[in-house]
């Protein structure tokens, strides 16, 4: 392919949503590029949850609008996903935390999520392998999904091929080519491909991609680990999704055994500038010993990670993007007309990405997005941001205060 009206750098959840959504409305010659095979890299090794009650009131409408996106998954793109709506149970074991709760749970029932605050003793009885021990409060929403995520990003790719996207992957883009203030186009190891409008959802790389072209995009690549037990006598779908906040934790079912993973206080951020040219995710150094200690910080809780005969059947881990203020980075980037970005997924990327897709779909064609993502721009980061020690140090606190972010 040598000429687009859009090229998507990224088949991730961001990218491949995006392309399906500039697909649906048609119209356009858009092409889907990836340096490896299609849906292949952070995305299918995400948790697979989607919280719909967001620390803003937008923020919650997207995740609203995403879920319903996913529960019509299969309707709308043709392609498969498996999916649960068993509800959620947010976990309060401290004071400061559980008026945090208070807080989400009156944004959830304005919003029409039916959230509600309930005990200790509610929640065993939602879940019975969560004791109540030590639980201040817990917030029940009703509505949240958790899916198979490997299906998601793949799912989008192949349903806007379909649609006539050009599908390229395992193609490199070397440079997006930004002259006299807008994009011209983009270089790749395959040849250049002319195009007024390029996105930006390079996932752990989207950072360097821009860097290229001299835009700096304030973000960085953070690994994240969850493991999977074999099955478990009494797990079943609908058991709800616990996070527990204090200790960063969440628990879900997944295959007939449960899902945990974590967030660390000293996560081991990437450098995709000094990474070897062939890495992938795959390459991700894993390190148990931190979702080890997570089990253990809800022992109390969550008794039955401290069965010696429960056996972990899969151990994974993903390279997802922080930003300073744990707010995504959507939108258009300064001085270069035509050049998107979505990136700064902050662990939350893949249960959104149907939502931003579908925004960014709006700003493209349209001109303006339906929501008002003002919030998401990059032009919120000022020149302290360069300072590559205070954006790793921050982007790191949003990391391991994941669900206390009102904390900050």
């Amino acid at each position: 392919m040598r000429q687009a009206d859009v090229v998507v750098i990224g088949s991730g959840a961001f990218g491949a949503a995006a392309a399906f959504a500039l697909a649906r409305r048609g119209g356009r010659r858009v092409a889907l590029v990836d340096r490896h095979p299609l849906g292949s890299q952070t995305s299918p090794r995400a948790a697979g949850l989607a919280a719909q009650v967001r620390s803003t009131d937008v923020m919650t409408r997207l995740a609203q609008r995403a879920v319903q996106l996913l529960v019509h998954f299969t309707e709308d793109t043709g392609q498969p996903l498996e999916l649960a709506q068993p509800g959620s149970i947010k976990v309060a074991r401290t004071a400061e935390d559980a008026a945090i709760l208070e807080s989400e749970a009156s944004r959830g029932e304005r919003l029409g999520l039916e959230t509600t605050v309930i005990s200790g003793d509610e929640a065993h009885r939602r879940n019975p392998f969560l004791q109540p021990v030590g639980i201040v409060a817990a917030m029940h929403t009703p509505s949240d999904i958790y899916f198979e995520p490997a299906q998601v990003a793949l799912g989008y790719a192949t349903a806007a091929g379909a649609l006539g996207v050009a599908l390229l992957p395992n193609t490199t883009v070397t440079r997006v080519d930004v002259r006299d203030g807008a994009v011209r186009g983009v270089e790749t190891d395959q040849g250049r491909i002319e195009a007024p409008v390029v996105l930006d959802a390079a996932g752990a790389w989207a950072r360097r991609l821009a860097e290229e072209s001299g835009i700096r995009v304030p973000m960085v690549p953070t690994r994240h680990q969850l493991f999977i037990t074999e099955p478990i006598e009494g797990v079943h779908p609908l058991l709800p999704i616990t996070r527990i906040m204090d200790a960063s934790v969440y628990v879900r079912p997944c295959w007939g055994g449960l899902m945990l993973g974590g967030y660390e206080s000293e996560p081991l951020q990437v450098d995709m500038g000094s990474v070897p040219p062939d890495f992938s995710i795959a390459d991700t150094p894993l390190d148990i010993s931190v979702l080890h200690a997570r089990a253990d910080a809800v022992r109390a809780q969550l008794p039955i990670f401290q069965d010696p005969s429960v056996r972990i059947r899969v151990h994974r881990g993903g390279i997802p993007t922080m930003t300073p203020d744990g707010k995504h980075i959507v939108g258009p980037l300064p001085g270069a007309r035509g050049f998107f970005v979505a990136s700064g997924c902050n662990v939350a990327g893949l249960s959104i990405a149907p939502a931003i897709g579908e925004q960014l779909a709006h700003w493209i064609v349209d001109g303006a997005p339906t929501e008002d993502l003002s919030s998401m721009s990059i032009t919120r980061f000022g020149p302290e941001w360069d300072d590559e020690e205070r954006l790793r140090a921050a982007a790191s606190w949003q990391y391991w205060h994941f669900y206390s972010y009102q904390r900050a």
